[in-house]
């Protein structure tokens, strides 16, 4: 487990509860500054949990050592060195995932699997708000962009929501147009509103705040179909709304109908759930356990397609324009 902030801790915490033993977390600049530690031959796994400016080296190493590897998002500070870890992580045969947690909520996985029931998808729409950032003595190395990145609320939780929304609708951003808003300063966006292309002509609004006064982290999905709608957000976790003409209705995890999501909302819901959902898959598959899991393992194509599209949308502010997805 490299790093020991508040990703390390959570990791930490999902193994400890899951039972699987680990190293750490160990200070991941010192990590960084002697990858030995990486080649030990006891652990199979390394999770890098550390400043996004050290994900690219430390995942490069782990991967050398032919470890497995469990790696928050980003993949890296920009698209060209998550490429590279991507093309790193298919040569050494190596399980490499993305900490994309939502993915493995009850109520979002029953999501996925009520998506076919609304007809043909006409408009996707939602946005993830937080405020932890809202004042001038707001700090974090992520507003570093040398630590953080270029793109910092695209890039940090932006990926999350159009990650839930390509895995909804089986359709891939394809092009962007942005606004982005910058406050006390700081060389990277604190807001940002988005209108993504996805597949088939599909687009979606986004609307995205690490500045929105009392919204801690409000992370929602629409889906419109034609004949009804779907709504999840995550400050409402455990909750699902259903939208249509003659009558909507809430579906709570009691009343979930997917096999996955049941197996998901058999245990209590807590506040590192979706995390401890993500690892057990992962530590399953690892395993060798070929079943399918709840949700599909966030990839590192996901995360190179993600720090694509936050470069367009920064290209996109830039020029006033729509962008291409490369």
């Amino acid at each position: 487990m490299v790093g020991t902030g508040y990703a390390g801790t959570r990791h930490a915490d999902a193994l400890t509860a899951l039972g699987i033993p680990f190293v750490g977390p160990l200070p991941a600049r010192d990590v960084a500054r002697d990858t030995s530690l990486l080649r030990d031959s006891g652990p199979d796994v390394v999770h890098v949990c550390a400043a996004n400016d050290l994900h690219a080296p430390l995942v490069a190493a782990a991967l050398d050592a032919k470890k497995h590897v469990v790696c928050e998002k980003p993949l890296a500070l920009d698209a060209a060195s998550a490429e590279e870890l991507a093309r790193r992580a298919e040569r050494s045969g190596r399980l490499a995932v993305l900490g994309y947690n939502y993915r493995f909520l009850p109520m979002v996985v029953e999501l996925m699997a009520r998506v076919p029931t609304l007809g043909a998808v006409h408009d996707v729409r939602g946005g993830f708000l937080q405020d932890w950032l809202l004042m001038a003595n707001d700090t974090n190395w992520r507003i570093d962009a040398a630590r953080g990145g270029a793109s910092r609320v695209i890039a940090d939780i932006g990926a999350h929501w159009i990650d839930l929304i390509e895995h909804a609708t089986g359709r891939q951003a394809e092009a962007v147009v942005a606004h982005v808003g910058r406050l006390h300063g700081r060389a990277t966006e604190d807001h940002a509103s988005l209108l993504v292309r996805l597949g088939g002509g599909l687009v979606g609004t986004c609307v995205l705040s690490q500045a929105a006064a009392g919204h801690r982290n409000d992370l929602e999905i629409s889906i419109d179909g034609a004949s009804a709608s779907l709504t999840w957000r995550y400050e409402r976790s455990d909750e699902l709304w259903l939208g249509a003409r003659d009558g909507s209705r809430v579906v709570t995890r009691d009343g979930v109908t997917s096999d996955a999501a049941r197996r998901l909302a058999a245990t209590p819901s807590h506040p590192n759930e979706g995390r401890q959902n993500l690892l057990a898959a992962f530590y399953a598959r690892v395993d060798g356990d070929e079943r399918p899991p709840a949700a599909p393992l966030p990839t590192f194509g996901d995360g190179v397609r993600h720090l694509r599209l936050a470069t367009a949308a920064l290209e996109s502010a830039r020029r006033a324009e729509w962008v291409e997805i490369g």
